[in-house]
């Protein structure tokens, strides 16, 4: 079968002109993401309610990378955003506190064998969560001032609670979540890329080389396509993403002052 004529590509998405513009069009991009997220939840609720560990953990997998993608946004979303993905080191007591919820309360009941009496109520409190944080959406605004400074927040939280260790629930799949973070702070600096050539030209073409430095990196230590527990990963895989994570974030840092005048 001969193929017929390639459709042209369509034409590329207007750099935002001003920070509201770029906020704007986050918003957009956050609403996409979570509406991606509670699919992903609702997969891993018929998985865990069928007993399909792996698929569980894989959409599992699937919905915290989501989350991490939301970047610059999930800071704002106060009590739901802690709801949906906390950590449980400064709760008393750790995992076993009842308020511990949300999508490191999943990977830690997949993680240590609990089935669906367990894990089901707390998939259904995060699906409800979702919910609310989407009817909320709206209101829930990032600042136009922040937007710099969450650029580079994103990869240097990816560093203190994944590649630290600190907010693993036994998945270890910490190279897995950080190249999400590596996506999140792509597209933020996709939306802020015009704002940023105009004070400091060449910088996100820059920035563009080494995020792909460190999402080579990340990737590099897969397996045939398939995230590996952190702890398994050679130490010299492990060293060269921690040296691409330490330039990028040396250069992310520049960049509030950039726009501190503003």
């Amino acid at each position: 079968m001969t193929a017929g004529p390639e459709a042209p590509e369509a034409p590329a998405p207007p750099t935002p002109a001003t920070m509201d513009d770029a906020v704007a069009a986050y918003h957009d991009d956050v609403a996409e993401r979570l509406a991606e997220l509670r699919e992903h939840a609702l997969t891993l609720r018929a998985n865990v309610g069928n007993g399909d560990v792996d698929s569980a953990m894989q959409a599992w997998l699937d919905a915290q990378q989501t989350w991490q993608r939301v970047g610059a946004a999930y800071g704002s979303f106060g009590d739901l955003g802690s709801a949906i993905a906390p950590g449980s080191r400064g709760l008393e007591g750790g995992a076993a506190n009842p308020d511990f919820s949300g999508l490191r309360r999943i990977e830690y009941g997949l993680w240590h064998g609990q089935g669906a009496g367990e894990l089901i109520p707390v998939i259904d409190k995060l699906l409800g969560d979702l919910d609310a944080l989407a009817a909320k959406l709206p209101e829930t605004a990032v600042a136009p001032s922040d937007m710099p400074l969450r650029l580079h927040e994103i990869l240097e939280d990816a560093q203190r609670d994944h590649l630290s260790g600190r907010g693993d629930q036994g998945s270890g799949l910490a190279l897995a979540l950080a190249r999400a973070d590596v996506d999140g702070t792509q597209e933020v600096l996709d939306l802020l890329r015009g704002l940023l050539e105009n004070r400091k030209a060449g910088f996100p073409a820059r920035l563009d080389g080494e995020l792909a430095a460190l999402g080579a990196a990340l990737d590099a230590t897969q397996r045939d396509g398939t995230w590996t527990d952190y702890a398994k990963v050679p130490l010299g895989e492990r060293q060269a993403v921690n040296s691409a994570l330490g330039r990028v974030l040396e250069s992310l840092s520049l960049i509030p002052p950039l726009f501190s005048t503003d």
